[in-house]
């Protein structure tokens, strides 16, 4: 597997510039070029693993303080901290919340993708463009 072509990769990046786009239009922080661990808000990153099946995955990062204990809970296994809860309804909570902002725009989200429940991967834009003209000066 030689993974994406340069023209994929670009239509990649288009549609996550797009993505990001239109979650900071409703208003979601979205965290991008920071280093996971101080990040908070919508990740949006390129799912490059191959040219036949592009996209990008969408995922939610509470506040540093509440995801680095979770990652500490995950990191001692310990499934029952207070922490790991709240990180995990948060999470229930805001990803689907997140696939119906990306749909209602007509974006296509990938339900069939077998990815965790915390993850969101789009596979296209709207046929609009999208935020393309509500953005513009």
């Amino acid at each position: 597997m030689n993974g994406p072509s340069d023209q994929t990769l670009a239509a990649m990046r288009r549609l996550a510039g797009q993505v990001q786009d239109e979650l900071a239009l409703a208003g979601l922080p979205v965290a991008a070029g920071l280093h996971r661990l101080v990040s908070q808000g919508v990740r949006v990153e390129l799912d490059a693993l191959d040219d036949d099946d592009p996209g990008v995955v969408v995922t939610w990062r509470p506040h540093p303080s509440l995801a680095n204990a979770a990652d500490r809970a995950v990191a001692a296994r310990d499934v029952d901290a207070g922490t790991m809860q709240r990180f995990g309804e948060i999470q229930r909570a805001v990803v689907p919340a997140i696939a119906a902002v990306l749909t209602a725009a007509g974006f296509v989200v990938d339900t069939e993708a077998g990815l965790p429940p915390h993850v969101v991967r789009i596979t296209a834009a709207p046929p609009d463009g999208g935020t393309v003209g509500l953005l513009e000066p």
